[in-house]
């Protein structure tokens, strides 16, 4: 669950301008950005309108939240912050989720607005090192199924394009959005895609999990595929001397540590999914702004996990020894993050 907070000195990097005008040589006509090019002509205006900065921006790919009910949600809106008061403190943010899980965001906030009708979730696509799964979003991109070379806390800034790293892409077309969203924001975000990257007994275990989590929360099912990425193993070898489980937020990448022959030591898996949107948390709160880590961020997140199972799993046995990690979080004996 520790997060490699090193990891969010990107901005620097992405914005040097050297670097930036080295790709830019590879983007040179409006065809890989805001339009479908099948002619001469058509690929010949679309150079044209390139070099007059006649193309405009492509639309990002990630929604705009409405102001929801709690009973008609989109899945990436979990609490009243969002709708209908100003959170800044941990308090805050924990009460507009409470009071979200039980409806009570007022009617007065809400657009009335009926949520969007959602695709079924199920498995997209089997590799022989992963599987994707989450919402057919009708586009070509894909999470990677391929492990990550980045040891941790690594920044992305030295990439330049989401599909260097974290995203399949099989055309000119999604290449250029795959270099307009990282360059733009820094980040590789697929909202309702995820992938699980490893052994066959580790992809078949996090896919029950996750199957798990849909058939018990929905909306949670949903908050853990629109902030992770990735679900990846990692060995003691591949750990980088580390036998650490952690989410790197800004790669939006659960590591998980899973030996051979020695699989999590999880104490169920309804324990484990509630895993899940605690690492989530992390993600969306970068996502938003706000701390990632360290206390703020786990305290934050470990309430969301507490929140979490005790929706999947109520009188789980493992919730009194969550509880009171929570309560005492400001000891530093209890912040596991810096063990």
């Amino acid at each position: 669950m520790k997060l490699r907070t090193s990891a969010l000195v990107i901005s620097a990097i992405l914005l040097c301008a050297a670097a930036l005008a080295v790709i830019a040589q590879d983007i040179d006509n409006c065809c890989f950005v805001d339009r479908q090019c099948s002619t001469d002509q058509e690929w010949t205006d679309g150079y044209q309108a390139f070099q007059n900065n006649q193309c405009p921006a492509p639309a990002q790919s990630q929604p705009v939240a409405s102001s929801p009910t709690a009973g008609n949600a989109p899945a990436q809106i979990d609490n009243c912050c969002f709708v209908d008061r100003q959170c800044q403190t941990d308090q805050e943010w924990t009460d507009g989720y409470q009071a979200f899980q039980n409806n009570q965001c007022p009617a007065s906030a809400v657009s009335g607005a009926p949520a969007p009708s959602q695709p079924v979730s199920g498995v997209l696509l089997r590799t022989a090192t992963g599987v994707i799964i989450g919402y057919p979003s009708g586009g070509s991109i894909l999470p990677s199924t391929e492990p990550s070379d980045r040891p941790p806390g690594q920044s992305i800034g030295y990439h330049y394009n989401c599909c260097e790293f974290a995203w399949q892409c099989n055309s000119e077309q999604d290449w250029a959005e795959g270099y307009s969203t990282l360059q733009n924001h820094g980040l590789c975000p697929l909202p309702g895609l995820i992938s699980i990257v490893g052994d066959p007994d580790f992809f078949d275990y996090y896919e029950r999990v996750l199957d798990l989590l849909k058939t018990r929360s929905p909306q949670l099912y949903d908050y853990v595929l629109n902030g992770l990425l990735k679900i990846e193993q990692r060995r003691f070898a591949h750990l980088w001397n580390s036998r650490r489980s952690y989410v790197d937020a800004v790669g939006r990448v659960f590591y998980v540590f899973w030996e051979d022959g020695e699989p999590i030591q999880s104490p169920s898996d309804f324990y484990e999914a509630a895993i899940l949107v605690h690492e989530a948390c992390h993600v969306h709160r970068l996502d938003a702004g706000l701390e990632p880590g360290e206390l703020v961020g786990e305290r934050a997140c470990l309430t969301e996990q507490i929140a979490a199972l005790e929706v999947i799993s109520p009188g789980d046995p493992s919730l009194p020894e969550l509880r009171d990690l929570l309560a005492n979080i400001d000891n530093p004996e209890y912040q596991w993050w810096h063990d």
